[in-house]
């Protein structure tokens, strides 16, 4: 007997649970609905507690069963907290006196009523015939949830345009078995964060940028938002163009995934790097960019995010001819810029549909429109206000919200302080693991020794861990694997600052904190240093020496960070040790110019003041200054505060070479500059560093009146081109918008708070 195949769709209708939306998103949703649906373009009103108009629109629209209504609409919205409650007659009263009222000013010829309550035929009778013998009312039509429902199932672009949506219902009705499985991943990744989801201006921009270009690129602060539209386009993407979802977090990877026979959706978190620029994966993304373009071309889509301080340094690499659509001001999108609406409808979400009491929420709410127009409000902080975890110690008073909106982080510190020795062992586990940790839980042998330090067990950390899950800590699938990581990086950096203040838990401390941020705060013998939160001791310097030269081999921008530190946050005994473990790293430092600006040269500096620089080294990288002081030109070399390590006998060897062989050709130098122009900055402050350069070479061989009257005639011929280039102008396009434009966001005075019903109770 042959086995029947194993379905591979789900076609059970979605239940959508609108009551769950609140009065001001499902009157937006009934809106973009009556938009989107009809063709129509709809008018949206100010918001009242009768919502007598919630919107509008005149013309002619024909319906599916063709009928005709002409002339004007009125759209009214009727919504119930309660689930599963049916309209009634009874229940309209006040829509009675309102439409009336419009008709008899001639504004509702067709009377059109959205409900997120059931309605039964006995009642869709009674109520049209009801506002049907209004005088000037010429037709009446309801719409109950289960029509509604009906609009979102059948149209995919509706669902993209309101990605809230899915996490209110079934997707089954649009996702095959793989498809399911990546929705499932995307979603677990936030969470139930999802159904909070709320439609900005940001997310319309980007959602317009998919599908006119196939490309968005999401630019912003941290926890501004920006993998939750990610997120919601993923979705989207899968719901209407069927694209399967692939996370990227490398070129590499994209090259490996792209495949020209599938519709696929490219996500990649921090494309240009996590904290500072990646120089060498934003290299590997210009040679990856043609590909792109191609895969866009056959239909596939790409979000990249960015914090926006990072892709200002990224765009100095970029080859953005390679890849024109990341110049459009159309995809490059400033998420953090939320409206007065949008952030109040993020706080609302968090709190009506977070788990906090209906005390707390009744005490919380005479203050939530302060806390939305707080400066420093973030979506992460609508978050925390709305789980009981993090409000534990809150203050529910004017200033009390205001403190914890404003320090996030020392108020989380506290929240970790007040956890129980096996939570707060489960979330040094995350942070020594660097932010990820595969589930089930297998321990090292370091691990287990940090947890004994907390006070706690394997076995109860092992509990711990599944209590965390939503607040503090979520459990996620990645690549097939799942895993823990904190709900949101401020946790562990919130961490590192705790066991950072107790040196009895510093082994956690130098485990776990990213090394970027070690670099900035531990000293490793040197005295003097400010802002140092640990010294780290001697019998510590083995371990620390093993992250620094893992990071330091990882990625080639990485290099200048390891150089900075320990030239200055490091003494002779921790540099000698770290010299004997990479015998090979002096040899491998990177000598360019500007001198000033090279951290390789304030080691070689540092190490040679110590004693600890081989003879055979210092000569080769003395050969590389020579040569870059009079090819560049670079006048570093000549103040000792920057480059150190040369005898005067060399240093007086580069004047001549650049008397020599520099000096006669420079007129052939400043055309190489000004053919290498770019408008990005003004002429003046491009020429600036060889006008800087050729000051101090003439300051330097002042005593040789021939070479001085030869460089200031080569100053005159630096200034005449910077002249020119002035006049000329420049035709490349400006860029500085991208940053600096606000959301048009059109706002409607209200008479009614949207956090008018955030603490009713489902069952009132």
């Amino acid at each position: 007997m042959t086995r029947p195949s194993a379905p591979t769709a789900f076609a059970a209708p979605a239940t959508y649970e609108l009551h769950s939306l609140g009065w001001k998103a499902f009157q937006q949703l009934c809106v973009s609905v009556a938009s989107e649906v009809w063709g129509q373009t709809v008018q949206g009103f100010f918001d009242s507690h009768d919502g007598g108009r919630d919107g509008a629109f005149y013309g002619t629209w024909t319906s599916s069963k063709g009928e005709t209504f002409t002339g004007n609409f009125t759209v009214q919205c009727k919504f119930s907290q309660k689930p599963g409650r049916n309209l009634a007659l009874t229940s309209l009263k006040d829509e009675l006196e309102k439409a009336t009222r419009l008709a008899a000013r001639g504004l509702a010829d067709n009377y059109f009523i959205f409900t997120n309550m059931r309605l039964t035929g006995t009642a869709d009778e009674s109520i049209r015939a009801a506002f049907e013998a209004i005088p000037g009312l010429k037709h009446c039509r309801i719409y109950g949830a289960d029509q509604i429902s009906q609009f979102i199932r059948e149209s995919a672009r509706l669902r993209m345009l309101i990605p809230r949506l899915y996490g209110l219902g079934d997707l089954g009705q649009i996702l095959d078995h793989r498809a399911y499985e990546q929705a499932q991943e995307i979603l677990s990744s936030l969470g139930d964060d999802m159904n909070k989801f709320v439609m900005t201006d940001a997310f319309r921009a980007a959602a317009r940028a998919i599908v006119e270009h196939g490309f968005v690129l999401l630019i912003g602060e941290p926890a501004c938002g920006k993998s939750a539209i990610a997120a919601a386009l993923a979705l989207g993407a899968l719901d209407e163009w069927n694209c399967f979802t692939v996370k990227v977090r490398e070129p590499s990877d994209f090259v490996a995934t792209s495949n020209p026979h599938e519709k696929q959706f490219f996500w990649v978190d921090d494309a240009f790097g996590a904290t500072q620029l990646d120089w060498q994966m934003t290299s590997e993304w210009n040679a990856t960019f043609p590909h792109i373009r191609a895969a866009i071309r056959r239909g596939a889509k790409f979000v990249f995010t960015s914090r926006d301080y990072i892709y200002r340094n990224a765009r100095n690499f970029l080859k953005e001819s390679a890849l024109p659509v990341i110049q459009d001001s159309q995809v490059i999108i400033r998420v953090e810029q939320l409206s007065k609406d949008e952030r109040e409808q993020i706080l609302y979400n968090h709190i009506r549909l977070g788990p906090q009491s209906i005390a707390f929420k009744r005490r919380l709410k005479p203050h939530l429109d302060v806390a939305a127009a707080h400066e420093r409000f973030s979506p992460e902080i609508a978050r925390r206000l709305g789980n009981p975890a993090f409000t534990k110690q809150l203050s529910v008073s004017p200033g009390g919200l205001d403190d914890f909106v404003a320090r996030p982080v020392p108020l989380l510190q506290e929240v970790i302080r007040t956890l129980d020795a096996s939570s707060r062992a489960a979330i040094a586990l995350v942070f020594m693991r660097g932010g990820w940790l595969p589930s089930p839980v297998a321990l090292l042998p370091e691990e287990e020794n940090a947890i004994d330090l907390l006070g706690a067990s394997p076995a109860s950390v092992r509990a711990a861990l599944a209590p965390l899950d939503g607040s503090l800590l979520i459990e996620v699938k990645q690549k097939g694997q799942y895993g823990w990581r904190a709900k949101h990086p401020t946790v562990l950096d919130a961490f590192a600052a705790l066991v950072a203040e107790n040196r009895e838990l510093m082994d956690i401390y130098l485990a776990g904190t990213p090394v970027p941020e070690l670099f900035s705060e531990v000293s490793c013998g040197a005295d003097g240093i400010g802002g140092t939160k640990v010294e780290v001791p001697a019998d510590r310097y083995e371990a620390l020496i093993k992250r620094i030269v893992a990071f330091h081999d990882s990625r080639r921008e990485n290099r200048s960070p390891v150089n900075s530190f320990l030239a200055n946050r490091c003494g002779k005994e921790f540099l000698r040790l770290f010299l004997e473990r990479c015998p090979e790293f002096v040899g491998e430092l990177d000598v360019m110019s500007y001198f000033y600006a090279v951290s390789a040269i304030d080691l070689l500096n540092v190490i040679h003041e110590f004693g600890l620089l081989p003879e055979d080294q210092r000569l080769r990288h003395a050969a590389t200054v020579r040569k870059l002081a009079i090819q560049t030109p670079d006048a570093g070399f000549l103040d000792r505060r920057i480059v150190s390590f040369l005898t005067e006998e060399e240093i007086q060897q580069i004047l001549a070479d650049f008397r020599d062989h520099t000096l006669p050709f420079i007129d052939i130098e400043v055309e190489n500059w000004k053919d290498n122009y770019s408008s990005r900055e003004t002429p003046g402050d491009y020429f600036e560093p060889l006008r800087s350069a050729l000051a101090e070479f003439r300051i330097a061989m002042a005593d040789d009146i021939d070479v001085a009257s030869r460089i200031e005639s080569a100053l005159a011929y630096v200034d005449e081109a910077i002249s020119a280039l002035d006049t000329r102008g420049s035709d490349e396009p400006e860029h500085g918008d991208y940053y600096n434009r606000s959301s048009e966001n059109v706002t409607n005075p209200s008479s009614r708070s949207i956090f008018d019903d955030v603490d009713t109770d489902e069952e009132e």
